[in-house]
């Protein structure tokens, strides 16, 4: 969750010395709890990438007797699952079920995160969900933060029409190299090397070239005004290049914290049983 101040620093220092896009990835391997405290029923879920590593999630199944669709939950950049298990926590008791995936190098999942290979592990969760046969529809991908931008990227490519009904994206970031350059021009010190940092940084699936491909499943961008980690700005530029049909709100509070609120999980209920089922 503490994504780009921590990064623009690094990044100040190592990139000209030959960094990598592994500055955007802070992982944890630890779990602070599992979904069992939480009065979960829950699955391990383990997928093999093609190239044999092993990717670890968790599968809730809906607590209630009709499943009314499936959400496929994309974390932010620090941590792994545990700590982000209650953005999602609710749902089942909704009525959904839910896949939440660790990107290479989180949680119990081997390898090391970089760009864009973290962007393939996106895809292989939904691969599998689309193959899997547990699919109750509709088909809904929530990313938060960094994994709102993968999400884009992936999703957006025309090789995965039909493989979601609909996206929720909460604080998306337009760009690897965008966020790296708007973060670090915040502070007088880092803002002279961010002409050099930024270029450096890989910009495979940039979000804003790839939103408008989720078209003409609905969108909903989501972004708070308070942020203070990605810039508000960035949401709604997201929004603006995506193609219709397509929803924005505008939130309050810090950085997906969304969640908390009654009022947004019930934003959020309404977009995926009104505008998914379209």
């Amino acid at each position: 969750m503490a994504l780009l101040l921590r990064l623009s620093v690094i990044a100040a220092l190592l990139l000209p010395l030959g960094g990598c896009s592994g500055l955007f990835f802070y992982p944890m391997s630890d779990w602070v709890q599992n979904p069992t405290r939480q009065g979960l029923a829950y699955e391990d879920v383990v997928l093999i990438h093609p190239s044999g590593l092993r990717l670890h999630g968790w599968w809730l199944p809906s607590a209630t007797d009709e499943v009314r669709g499936t959400v496929y939950h994309l974390h932010g950049n620090a941590q792994n699952i545990s700590t982000h298990l209650m953005n999602v926590a609710w749902l089942p008791e909704q009525g959904y079920q839910v896949l939440l995936l660790d990107y290479r190098g989180y949680g119990l999942s081997e390898g090391e995160a970089s760009l864009p290979e973290v962007q393939e592990d996106v895809q292989l969760g939904l691969d599998w969900l689309y193959a899997s046969g547990r699919v109750e529809p509709p088909l809904v991908v929530f990313g938060q933060s960094l994994g709102a931008s993968l999400t884009a990227g992936v999703v957006g490519r025309d090789s995965n029409q039909g493989k979601a009904d609909c996206v929720i994206l909460e604080a998306p970031f337009t760009g690897y190299q965008d966020i790296t350059r708007d973060i670090m021009r915040q502070s007088w010190l880092l803002w002279p090397f961010s002409f050099v940092v930024a270029p450096l940084m890989p910009d495979e699936g940039r979000p804003l070239d790839r939103v408008a491909g989720i078209s003409p499943r609905p969108l909903l961008v989501m972004h708070s005004e308070e942020d203070q980690v990605i810039p508000f700005e960035h949401g709604r530029a997201l929004f603006e290049a995506a193609e219709a049909p397509k929803t924005f709100q505008r939130l309050k509070g810090g950085h997906i914290q969304s969640t908390r609120s009654g009022d947004v999980r019930q934003r959020l209920l309404d977009f995926m049983e009104n505008d998914c089922s379209l």
